[in-house]
């Protein structure tokens, strides 16, 4: 059997805070949509694996490499995309939503339609690969908040998505 598991967060699942470079926290593994998601956990939000973890551990997370920014090819950056839109985790939307715009910009998706759903504005948005669609709410950011996201998505460095 063959995963794809992202490597570890850099945003607690249930919070959305940091997670400190050399503090633990806890990771546990879920099926959701018939795929194997990881969600990463500050000691103090953990209150144990859900009933349906398919295996979880404690870990320690990782220091920034100094070797300067990592370049993330599309693909990778599209597959994080998708595991975001099966996650009904609300924390997580921000991340979806600059995701979406950063691969519009690498034409990784395409905008197919811009509408509302129940009062929000609504992207419809599908891969370049046929994949989809994907429906992401257009959400208030500025340009500050989105180069935050950016940073806690990427290690710190907003360049390595460009």
């Amino acid at each position: 059997m063959d995963f794809n598991i992202r490597p570890i967060s850099k945003v607690c699942a249930a919070t959305g805070e940091l997670l400190v470079a050399g503090s633990e926290c806890w990771s546990v593994l879920v099926e959701e949509n018939g795929k194997t998601v990881r969600h990463d956990y500050s000691v103090d939000a953990w209150s144990g694996p859900p009933e349906e973890a398919v295996g979880y551990w404690c870990c320690q997370v990782p220091a920034e490499s100094g070797t300067g920014p990592q370049l993330i090819d599309a693909d990778s950056l599209f597959d994080y995309f998708v595991q975001l839109c099966e996650s009904p985790n609300t924390v997580e939307q921000d991340y979806q939503y600059v995701l979406a715009l950063l691969l519009l910009r690498k034409r990784r998706l395409i905008l197919e339609q811009s509408m509302e759903i129940d009062d929000r504005a609504v992207m419809r948005l599908n891969g370049s690969g046929g994949e989809g669609p994907f429906d992401v709410e257009e959400r208030e950011l500025t340009e500050d908040q989105i180069m935050q996201l950016q940073d806690q998505l990427f290690g710190g460095t907003a360049e390595a998505a460009a």
